[in-house]
């Protein structure tokens, strides 16, 4: 399928940014608005089939596209040395539970899980159950993948990706209640030894987006557009709001959390993450 049918199909498919003939800006566009439909779009199921096609057309078209992680080695560092590693709300006094283990004594360190996307290759899944002991809507678990190997402690070096529109990437999983999130950290340059994480700027307030509704029992892919879809909290203070273009030009990391489940378990699968 080269650039002309995917045009095609798009057009067929009634989606309002795109027209003939059509430049890579414009499809790139139409990619971008129909994710952020959501669900009221009526040609999502099939939008969400063709994605992997779209980003092959765009790559081949010029359009620059940077592969995070494919999972294909099984390894805990993507191709760039960034790692996974999941957390919980442990530290602050919370019983919530994760697997793979969280925190510095896991020797083993983060495991991938097979098949991946197609039945092929590794995946990143995360199981857990979130605890109630830190009140209502206050406990929480997740994972994280540091962008390359001088992201993690003690470097805690961000990198510069405000030339991307967005991340996407497949997912799979149960959520039986609680809410997932997307989260764009914005961190420091220091490294705070005693959780041998970087500080965070906006003390965990940072740019979010809900997934929740996109995570079943098959795989779908999500995509999200960094300036339109993600947003910090209402509660964040005003001290620590950032224009998301600061934020991008200093990237740590990426994250997914669960919270609000309250006593409801997680089981979360990742794979194919691009940025675009």
């Amino acid at each position: 399928m080269d650039e002309n049918d995917v045009i095609k199909k798009l057009t067929d498919a009634k989606l309002p940014d795109i027209g003939m003939p059509a430049r890579k800006a414009a499809l790139k566009a139409a990619l971008i608005n129909a994710a952020a439909a959501g669900n009221k779009a009526p040609f999502l199921p099939f939008f969400r089939k063709l994605i992997p096609v779209f980003i092959a057309v765009l790559a081949a078209a010029g359009t620059t596209v940077y592969v995070v992680d494919n999972f294909d080695n099984g390894s805990k560092f993507n191709s760039h040395g960034g790692i996974w590693s999941t957390y919980s709300d442990a530290q602050e006094g919370g019983n919530s539970s994760v697997w793979p283990e969280a925190g510095l004594n896991n020797d083993e360190g983060f495991i991938m899980s097979q098949p991946g996307t197609g039945g092929k290759g590794y995946a990143a899944r995360v199981t857990g159950r979130t605890g109630t002991a830190l009140g209502l809507n206050y406990n929480y678990l997740g994972v994280v993948v540091r962008f390359d190997a001088l992201s993690s402690c003690p470097t805690c070096k961000g990198a510069d990706i405000k030339k991307y529109s967005g991340i996407k990437f497949s997912v799979k999983g149960n959520l039986e209640g609680g809410i997932l999130y997307f989260i764009l950290p914005y961190e420091t340059s220091e490294c705070v030894p005693s959780r041998m994480t970087c500080k965070s700027m906006t003390d965990y307030a940072d740019y979010e987006a809900d997934i929740s509704k996109q995570v079943g029992g098959d795989w779908s892919t999500v995509v999200i557009n960094f300036r339109t879809d993600l947003q910090q909290p209402d509660w964040t203070a005003q001290n620590r709001r950032f224009p998301v273009e600061k934020v991008l030009e200093n990237v740590h990391l990426f994250k997914w959390q669960y919270k609000n489940g309250n006593g409801k378990v997680m089981d979360l699968w990742i794979d194919d993450l691009v940025l675009f």
